[in-house]
């Protein structure tokens, strides 16, 4: 059972290390989950919340869902519809940033409300500022997200500064959006009895499951052709890529 922030970050780097050896596509998500971690530990540290110590249970319980489900899948057993929809596509051949929609799609859209309602199950409306304070540390990393994925596929560097601030502000904007909904599922949970939360629960998880295979096979065969098109241009091999997701300081890599 994980009881700190910090034990949430080794688990998260021992994926990261085994998904390099094995050269796993589950690393990616693994590798910038556990950047996401360590900002939102060192935000703690610097008191930065408006309850730390809850934010840090919010963490704790929110990550789990993810560990959980990671150990679940490697072991043959259950896990929700829509972490066997993205954990599944690990062996499909998906360009670096379709393995990390799947898996914010999966613990955004289906985890984070279910956490976010076990944290505060009698007074949610108290976690409301913290709970969108997070936005604040995922709009700071996007910048640095970019970076690392332009030194996988060179042209994304293009892009970006024809496109200026608007893909960040696109990027700021979808997250904000998958968190309000997150935030909405949080106040609905809270409020049903048991049978109608887990119902709630598992018509969520099949509808994010849907989005899923929506990520991993585009419909269009426009968007099928660029996605073909940038896994070829894309860097190195796996494990490479996991390495530029995870190293700390991209001066360093």
């Amino acid at each position: 059972m994980i009881r700190t922030i910090d034990e949430v970050i080794t688990e998260l780097d021992d994926i990261v290390k085994a998904s390099v050896e094995q050269q796993s596509p589950l690393g990616y998500f693994a590798a910038l989950y556990k950047r996401v971690t360590v900002s939102v530990r060192d935000g703690i540290r610097h008191g930065e919340f408006e309850d730390n110590e809850r934010m840090e249970k919010l963490d704790i319980i929110f990550a789990s869902r993810y560990l959980d489900a990671y150990r679940s899948f490697h072991s043959g057993q259950n896990a929700s519809q829509s972490w066997l929809a993205a954990f599944s596509s690990s062996s499909k051949r998906l360009i670096t940033l379709q393995h990390l929609l799947l898996g914010m799609n999966a613990h955004i859209s289906l985890d984070l409300g279910i956490a976010a309602a076990e944290t505060e199950p009698q007074k949610p409306l108290s976690l409301k500022t913290d709970f969108h304070s997070i936005n604040r540390v995922l709009e700071s990393l996007i910048n640095d997200t970019q970076a690392r994925l332009t030194r996988i596929f060179r042209p994304l560097g293009i892009a970006d500064r024809l496109l200026g601030p608007i893909d960040e502000n696109l990027s700021i904007f979808s997250i904000a959006y998958a968190r309000d909904k997150a935030w909405t599922q949080t106040l609905e949970l809270c409020l049903s009895s048991d049978a109608h939360r887990e119902d709630m629960i598992s018509r969520r998880d099949l509808a994010v499951a849907a989005f899923s295979r929506c990520i991993a096979n585009p419909r269009k065969l426009s968007v099928r052709l660029i996605l073909l098109a940038i896994r070829i241009l894309e860097r190195g091999d796996v494990s490479t890529r996991i390495k530029i997701l995870d190293t700390q300081s991209l001066v360093s890599s």
